[in-house]
């Protein structure tokens, strides 16, 4: 019996496809801004600070709340509430971006899903790693940290409370790591789902977490007085159910699903219904980077045409250094505007967008950089989708601009990418870097187009170059080339590197091409063909002479010929021993066409 009991146990702690499977840790930065301003001048922490934007603080430390000061209260009033408040400037929100993301950072050293909410805020899905905790874990004694939300009459059976008891233990040293690296304190909640997690977050605060656990999600639920307290719950979903005389969550809880049902979607119903009962199985996504970029600045009125364009333009400066800061170049550029009308109670926005052309930005050393002609064209773009959305023959009244990116592209670079695997077989290398025209120098071709120290500039409409990888040791980069003289050029039939292409139909054309210039030759009149045609004729002679491939003429790299299939070989080689008789077969090239038809050289160098 004590083994059974003992299975029994074991699996309900270690069955993950259980009742209440997750654990979720919420993790919330106290009073974000504020700290980051004392953090940046240590003599404010004693002083009662607010974070003013425009003519509102947004948000302020401890001691300024202790004397009255509220989230998003007038300046005018703020001041009235506590004199002696310091008043620090927050529109520029580069410093804030900086430290949310190097916390966003120091949470990916717990090696599980985090995702991003804000600025300030950070879902992190601990389950597998409880699970793995689990293993060289001792269960019997296992007690939990922080504060408990309320304490359970029984063990739920599924063995969530020893989970969320060592995600709560997990909680607090991950927000001891944030204090010690980073100089923040933060407060945490602790739950199965997400929903529950951030709503019990704030219970305790400053630098406090609190646990609780499933069986007690309904009653917390059913202590926020406003519907609006839900996270998923907006605005035009909270009038429509104050409207229905729903104004707590405890009155939602209440009310038939079918009721919902009739001013809602049926999805929508069953999920408000799930909500208001602390039930949410939305997953923890892993945050990447953003997929849009933007700024917004808003005001009493603006009327002129002249000030929103200057407004734009410093959105602008302002955006393009969120930009550099990224790393990735922009694609497609929109505008929002917020219309002022009395006769709507909510705000309104119009946005247009459209795709820019990423020519307008330049790579120089990874660092994305744009001249002032390229910030005059943006500016261009974004008035003419200003007009756009605005008639000018009639009044208006704007009281928000916005300007976002909201689509980039990624240069793909490194071990996985398409260029790097390409690089690494020899006869694609040398194939991709032929080139057919003639250059003065005798030296390789010439990679510092490519190089990535060098000043890129990226279009849509090509691919992007790729840096060139480092030279193999074995073999030679590039095909050696013969350097030929500007009054060598004028006779087609110089034959060239370029010759080498791995194409049978090609080479027919090559050999026409010295048969035409033979028979020219042959006529009394003197023509740069004819000293090309001998010159060309001597190399054939000292092939012919010669019995294997380590004679090639001159002009063609011994480590590419040997790297092309045998069959091209013998075909090149027969070609320079005869160069009379080059016309080959038509059955070898089909049969030679035949032999790879969907091979990856021939999609590089398609068939004429």
């Amino acid at each position: 019996m004590d083994d059974r009991n003992m299975d029994s146990s074991s699996s309900t702690i270690t069955d993950v496809a259980t009742k209440h499977p997750k654990s979720i840790i919420h993790i919330d930065i106290d009073c974000f801004y504020a700290q980051v301003e004392m953090l940046r001048k240590p003599e404010l922490r004693s002083e009662p600070l607010g974070i003013q934007q425009k003519n509102i603080v947004v948000t302020s430390n401890y001691e300024a709340r202790k004397c009255g000061i509220k989230k998003c209260m007038l300046v005018s009033e703020a001041l009235k509430s506590c004199p002696n408040l310091k008043l620090v400037n927050g529109e520029d929100l580069h410093d804030y971006r900086a430290s949310s993301n190097k916390i966003f950072t120091l949470l990916q050293h717990w090696k599980s899903p985090v995702e991003k909410l804000g600025m300030d805020e950070n879902f992190i899905d601990v389950t597998n790693l409880i699970q793995e905790k689990i293993k060289s874990t001792n269960l019997s004694n296992i007690k939990f940290t922080g504060h408990l939300y309320r304490e359970p009459e029984t063990e739920c059976p599924c063995g969530c409370h020893t989970r969320l008891k060592i995600a709560s233990q997990l909680a607090s040293e991950i927000r001891q790591k944030i204090f010690d690296e980073l100089g923040f304190t933060t407060c945490a909640g602790i739950a199965h789902n997400k929903l529950l997690a951030k709503l019990i977050c704030p219970l305790h605060k400053p630098n406090e977490q609190t646990l609780i656990y499933p069986e007690h999600g309904e009653e917390f639920m059913s202590t926020f007085q406003s519907v609006r307290a839900i996270p998923s719950i907006g605005s035009k979903t909270t009038e429509t159910l104050i409207s229905q005389n729903i104004i707590s969550v405890s009155d939602l809880q209440q009310v038939a699903v079918d009721v919902l049902k009739k001013h809602f979607s049926s999805d929508m119903a069953v999920r408000l219904k799930n909500l208001c009962f602390g039930e949410d199985n939305t997953p923890v996504k892993q945050t990447g980077r953003p997929q849009s970029i933007g700024l917004e600045d808003s005001f009493k009125t603006v009327s002129v045409r002249s000030e929103v364009e200057e407004k734009f333009s410093a959105l602008l400066q302002r955006l393009l250094m969120l930009v550099r800061e990224d790393g990735r170049i922009p694609v497609s550029l929109r505008v929002t505007l917020r219309k002022k009308d009395v006769k709507r109670l909510s705000s309104h926005r119009e946005s247009r967008q459209c795709q820019i052309s990423s020519s307008i930005f330049t790579v120089n050393g990874g660092v994305i950089t744009i001249t002032e002609a390229g910030q005059q064209k943006l500016m261009t773009i974004i008035m003419r989708l200003f007009n756009k959305l605005i008639d000018l023959s009639k009044p208006f009244h704007l009281t928000l601009v916005g300007l976002a990116f909201t689509k980039f592209q990624e240069r793909m670079t490194g071990r996985s990418s398409i260029v790097n695997y390409l690089m690494n077989d020899l006869s694609v290398q040398s194939v991709l870097n032929i080139q057919n025209d003639c250059d003065t120098s005798a030296s390789s071709m010439d990679y510092s187009a490519v190089s990535p120290s060098s000043s890129t500039t990226t279009d849509l409409s090509d691919g992007e170059v790729e840096p060139s990888p480092k030279k193999p040791k074995k073999v030679n980069w590039i095909a050696k080339r013969r350097c030929l003289s500007r009054e060598d050029v004028a006779s087609p039939s110089k034959l060239k590197v370029g010759e080498l292409r791995l194409n049978s139909k090609e080479l027919e054309k090559v050999s026409e091409l010295r048969l035409n210039s033979r028979d020219r030759s042959l006529t009394p009149r003197a023509s740069p063909a004819k000293d090309n045609m001998s010159d060309t004729s001597d190399n054939m002679k000292d092939i012919a002479e010669g019995g294997n491939c380590d004679e090639c003429p001159s002009y063609v790299d011994k480590d590419v010929f040997n790297a092309l299939p045998e069959e091209m070989q013998q075909e090149l080689k027969s070609m320079w021993k005869n160069p009379a008789n080059s016309e080959l077969p038509r059955t070898s090239t089909r049969n030679m066409n035949k032999s790879k038809p969907n091979s990856i050289l021939k999609y590089f160098v398609p068939q004429k």
